[in-house]
């Protein structure tokens, strides 16, 4: 098989159209699932984000924009903004296919980039093999493959591609200068594109800061070997810049603050050394689900994946750790020798780019989007060794279908889940099948069951299921109540009345009869109270007393008489040592007295929310609100202008003390001032 030369190839093996066929495939593959619903965390960071709400294409709507997300160490603005322009070009609402379009656009253009890396590196290492026609089908297998899914219809996910977009960008624009180190401007390149990837990359997602370690695998297994001395000398300078004084200045931070990562687990059911053990079977799960993407196996959530205890428990913990010791002791070998780079390539890459979010730092344990860009690698690497294996031993057309099997296989699999993503109903429906054991899954099929059929028992009890398989989480507790409350409100229970013994806890089989039911809401209660002073995910309960907290105030009919409750609640968090963020549970107090027109108290408690962070203009907006409530307009002002006079305003809160003060302007017109 005698590879064409890159000046002599027929019209149909053309960059052009190969890209064309390449966009168009992955376009028909994904696009079952355009219309998909919004998920999870694509509420707090799109649908309730304010600031996404892109109003004006101007100077401060787009600074708004810019700090809206509040989302990792940089804020991820460029995420943000993108959010926002969809937002504004789909005539101002949330249009579910603007946004997934967008997702899927970032995902062709990666898919290109794909393409090209793929390309350039198999011409370097292996100028003999047709790396035009390995460089598509790498690109191809890895933009269909079912395990990329997430990273592309998750929306809130575009913070992982638009991440991986600049990293690949940066790293073309690297190997250009890597591969002319010995013209003017080599190293220059290798800078820029080290500096750029990583710089415009982490304003989407943190995880470009491994852009210098995945060039530096490159670097290791790939690039060839440098002869002169000072081309070596420019080489041995850049990654004693780029990569080895970085790695030496984190390790001594986080020796001297370990702090920085210790803290997190306080919130976590599971301990630094849990996470680790069980890093390494998710680690090879991922890997599994590449080599044999099983739609059955694959989900959003994966929170019933079972947790290390130690190293036999599950048994397979102990060997996941020495497997994955051993891959890289072979990669590392095997580069040393100059054998089989891009397996060796492959590997590394695939464990650098999993060294963010699968080791110390106390994040939830799985995702598969983590694997948007570790899977380059993986992807690059198995259609390099399917070619040097078969080549010789088969004929090209037998080695063209085997391919063509895969690729085929990939792309029905993806197309398969995107349909299924179509739709909240199919969604949640395949999800809770295949992940039965998933709190989440089971709180997401219950909330779509109430949304197509309104309160009834089966989604009461899928709440329920969630909130026994995870005896930390509080949320999903809270809609247990809430649910109760609706299927009361909605029921004439008073003509079930049995004589039966009442509920001894909170998860007794639910009974249509009122004095039953108002026992039972008062187990579910005592074990509310009873997980918030407990260890707790600090997080998501702070957000499920913030939702239950506007659903008070909004006046929805399940929490019209729960302001007893949710005190009871508010203050078992407060009680509670160390909690995650006293000053908005402080604001949540505020609201609660606020609705029961004790004023003074409400204000106390902003006050008391304000004292503890003082920097954030969030609560001086909520105490401005609540003087505009009450028509008291030179308060609301005066809140206003001292949050100003702070001088750390974002635009995001420029635009929000302009909302109060146009809602200001608008009232002032109304004659007859109004308290709730």
């Amino acid at each position: 098989m005698n590879p064409t030369n890159q000046f002599s190839r027929p019209w149909w093996q053309a960059s052009w159209l190969m890209l064309m066929l390449l966009g168009i495939l992955v376009l028909s593959v994904y696009l079952p699932g355009k219309a998909g619903p919004f998920l999870a965390d694509d509420y707090p960071n799109i649908l309730d984000n304010n600031g996404v709400a892109l109003k004006h294409l101007d100077g401060q709507s787009l600074a708004s924009a810019w700090t809206a997300n509040t989302s990792g160490a940089l804020k991820r603005p460029f995420a943000s903004v993108s959010f926002a322009l969809n937002y504004y070009f789909a005539g101002q609402h949330f249009d579910r296919v603007a946004f997934k379009l967008t997702n899927i656009t970032i995902h062709i253009l990666n898919s290109f980039l794909v393409f090209f890396l793929s390309r350039l590196l198999i011409t370097v290492v292996v100028p003999s093999y047709p790396a035009q026609k390995l460089a598509f089908l790498t690109a191809l297998i890895w933009a269909v493959h079912p395990l990329q899914l997430t990273g592309v219809l998750y929306v809130v996910q575009r913070m992982t591609s638009m991440a991986c977009f600049f990293m690949l960008s940066g790293f073309l624009v690297f190997l250009k200068g890597r591969l002319n180190l010995d013209k003017t401007g080599g190293i220059v390149y290798m800078a820029a594109g080290c500096f750029f990837g990583v710089m415009l990359g982490a304003l989407a997602k943190e995880n470009a800061l491994l852009l210098p370690l995945l060039i530096a695998v490159c670097e290791w297994t790939l690039m060839p070997v440098v002869s002169e001395r000072a081309h070596r000398n420019k080489i041995y300078g850049y990654y004693a810049i780029t990569v080895i004084i970085p790695i030496l200045f984190c390790v001594g931070y986080l020796l001297k603050h370990p702090e920085h990562v210790l803290s997190g687990y306080q919130f976590r059911d599971f301990t630094l050394v849990e996470r680790g053990m069980t890093e390494s079977r998710i680690l090879f799960y991922y890997l599994g689900l590449l080599f044999y993407p099983d739609n059955t196996q694959l989900g959003l959530f994966h929170d019933d994946f079972t947790l290390s205890k130690g190293l036999l428990e599950p048994t397979n913990t102990l060997l996941s750790m020495i497997g994955i010791i051993f891959l890289i002791v072979v990669a590392l070998n095997n580069s040393l020798r100059r054998k089989m780079p891009f397996v060796s390539f492959g590997i590394l890459w695939f464990f650098i780019g999993h060294s963010i979010e699968s080791t110390i730092y106390p994040l939830e344990l799985i995702y598969e989007h983590r694997n948007y860009l570790p899977s380059i690698g993986i992807v690059i690497g198995g259609v390099v060794l399917v070619y040097e294996i078969f080549v010789k031993r088969v004929s090209e057309w037998m080695l063209n279908s085997l391919y063509a099997c895969i690729a085929i296989s990939m792309a029905l699999a993806t197309y398969a889940r995107a349909s299924i993503w179509s739709s909240l109903d199919s969604f949640s429906y395949f999800e809770v099948r295949n992940h039965p054991q998933s709190a989440r899954t089971n709180s997401v099929y219950a909330n779509s069951l109430e949304l197509k059929h309104g309160p009834n028992l089966e989604t009461y009890n899928h709440y329920l299921i969630a909130a026994q398989l995870n005896t930390f989480e509080v949320s999903t507790l809270l809609e247990v109540f809430m649910e109760l409350n609706r299927l009361i409100y909605y029921h004439d229970v008073n003509k079930y009345q049995q004589n039966i013994a009442l509920p001894q806890s909170y998860d007794a089989p639910l009974v249509f009869d009122s004095k039953y039911m108002d026992s039972l809401k008062e187990r579910i209660h005592e074990e509310i109270i009873r997980r918030i002073t407990a260890k707790t995910y600090p997080l998501r309960t702070m957000l499920g007393l913030r939702s239950a907290a506007n659903c008070l105030i909004n006046g929805d009919y399940e929490c019209k008489n729960i302001a007893a409750n949710l005190t009871a609640w508010v203050d078992a968090a407060l009680a509670q040592p160390g909690f995650f963020d006293v000053p908005m549970i402080y604001l949540i107090k505020a609201k609660i007295y606020f609705n029961q027109r004790e004023v003074a108290r409400a204000l106390e408690f902003v006050d008391k929310a304000i004292a503890l962070s003082p920097d954030r203009m969030y609560f001086y907006a909520e105490k401005a609100y609540l003087f505009v409530t009450l028509n008291e307009f030179d308060n609301a002002e005066n809140v206003i202008r001292h949050a100003e006079s702070l001088g750390i305003a974002n635009g995001f809160d420029a635009q929000e003390f302009q909302t109060l003060r146009d809602a200001m302007q608008r009232k002032s017109l109304v004659a007859e001032p109004t308290v709730p």
